[in-house]
């Protein structure tokens, strides 16, 4: 779990010094003046495709486009919004991430709470979690909302005003500075990175390859979880070897000559390893204290105490609501997915009863769900968050300022995740029809009151 993400780390940092995305956000700015809709619509892509770190994609993106983000009457906090919407929100969901090695470290935690002989496939529960993990979903799904309809409620809306007013939109090249690598340079990276993790494991789990089936595909990635972490390590050094191999290439010549480009690419592997060694101990704190609080009891005592008082279809509510309130209070996601996780766990092994319309496995993956939910909500919006920061900073502005900001942004998200999926979740409705169910309420409500706003200035 370490080296993947101590790994992961650095081939973040080498893609950025290589300068791919930056050519690639200037192609896609292209055309002369950029509408606000247009621009924005470029940084909620260019965070879904930074998908695989939260806190790098939040620094990319402010420090790419702030200056794009002021030609083309985009407010500042608006760019940190989206910056940090697309950051741990669709990290947490990506299977191959910086945050993956630890989700399912805690998952492992949570069942090593209950019984640490019983056998578990993290990697199975991580993806069987991943429709309900509704803060996240509706997150994403309200910042297209926002740019489709204009919708900027409370102080968004006049900051939007205000930076639409003064846009003075320029010629894409004044706007993004240029790079020395092509767009592919960092697509294909990535593209790799993305495609080598399930083909490994893949290649590990099933008997022969051909022919592909979907279901062959499930096989094997259950036969081959015990090798997911040594996959993750090799497919996350392959992926650096080829940005490095693209930073050579293109850089070689301004840093002058093949080895002073080589010092330089193991610089930016090293600060991309820099960035994460503080999430690394947050890591190993985690793994202690679930340990601790497995040693003290505290799952059988707390299931002791809400065993009359908590009815069982609302476990994964209360569980999103808790992880809500000790990610805001603390700032950290992973934090709080360490201490919740191996008290989640347990709680619906000692509180689902046998006869129950859904079974504990199944109330798990609610729960595990919602712990993520809830971890990403404080990780998202928190004034002591440091993604919230990083966002802010590189988008800059004040920190406070883009907390008021996102608030109501982050609050209606958490709203539609607690009445449109996790209360009837634990009510049996599947996460397939909630999802849209929730997607609907946000779009109502960004077309409502997203029409009251001021136009934006017009596209060229």
């Amino acid at each position: 779990a370490i080296s993947f993400t101590l790994i992961l780390g650095g081939f973040v940092g080498l893609v950025e010094a290589g300068g791919g995305l930056r050519d690639l956000i200037r192609r896609l700015l292209d055309g002369g003046k950029a509408a606000s809709r247009k621009m924005q619509a470029v940084a909620t892509l260019s965070g879904l495709l930074v998908f695989f770190d939260g806190l790098a994609n939040t620094m990319l993106i402010g420090r790419l486009l702030r200056r794009a983000a002021d030609r083309c009457g985009v407010s500042r906090v608006k760019l940190a919004y989206i910056a940090d919407s697309t950051g741990s929100a669709v990290a947490c969901v990506a299977f191959v991430s910086t945050w993956i090695a630890f989700q399912l470290a805690m998952i492992r935690e949570g069942y090593a709470a209950v019984d640490p002989a019983m056998e578990v496939r993290s990697y199975q529960l991580f993806f069987a979690s991943i429709p309900g993990n509704f803060y996240c979903w509706f997150t994403l799904i309200l910042v297209g909302v926002s740019i489709a309809f204009r919708y900027n409620p409370g102080p968004m809306g006049q900051a939007e005003a205000l930076a639409q007013a003064k846009a003075i939109p320029l010629k894409t090249p004044e706007v993004v500075e240029g790079s020395d690598a092509p767009w592919w340079g960092a697509i294909l990276p990535i593209f790799l990175l993305v495609i080598s993790i399930p083909f490994f494991i893949y290649a590990i789990g099933s008997e022969e390859m051909l022919p592909f089936s979907a279901e062959k595909f499930g096989a094997a990635y259950a036969a081959a979880e015990n090798h997911v972490p040594l996959v993750l390590v090799a497919s996350s050094v392959l992926a650096s070897l080829v940005a490095g191999l693209v930073f050579l290439r293109y850089k070689r010549q301004a840093c002058g000559g093949f080895f002073a480009a080589g010092i330089a690419a193991s610089g930016g592997f090293l600060r991309g390893v820099r960035d994460l060694l503080l999430p690394v101990g947050v890591l190993l704190m985690a793994w202690m204290l679930g340990s601790a609080t497995s040693a003290l009891g505290a799952a059988d005592l707390l299931a002791g105490l809400l065993a009359d008082r908590l009815p069982v279809p609302l476990i994964p509510a209360a569980i999103f609501l808790t992880g809500a309130v000790i990610s805001f209070s603390t700032g950290t996601s992973w934090g709080t997915m360490g201490v919740l996780m191996p008290l989640a766990i347990p709680l619906v092994f000692a509180l689902v009863p046998e006869a129950s319309a859904i079974s504990a496995d199944e109330f798990v993956v609610f729960a595990i769900a919602a712990v993520f939910s809830g971890a990403v909500f404080g990780d998202h919006c928190s004034p002591f968050s440091d993604t919230t920061i990083v966002a802010s900073i590189a988008a800059g502005v004040d920190p406070l300022d883009h907390v008021k900001t996102q608030l109501p942004f982050a609050g209606l998200a958490a709203a539609v995740a607690l009445f449109s999926g996790f209360i009837p979740l634990g009510f049996g409705w599947s996460p397939s029809v909630l999802l849209p169910v929730g997607a609907g309420v946000l779009v109502v409500v960004g077309w409502y009151f997203g029409r009251r706003s001021p136009a934006e200035p017009s596209a060229a």
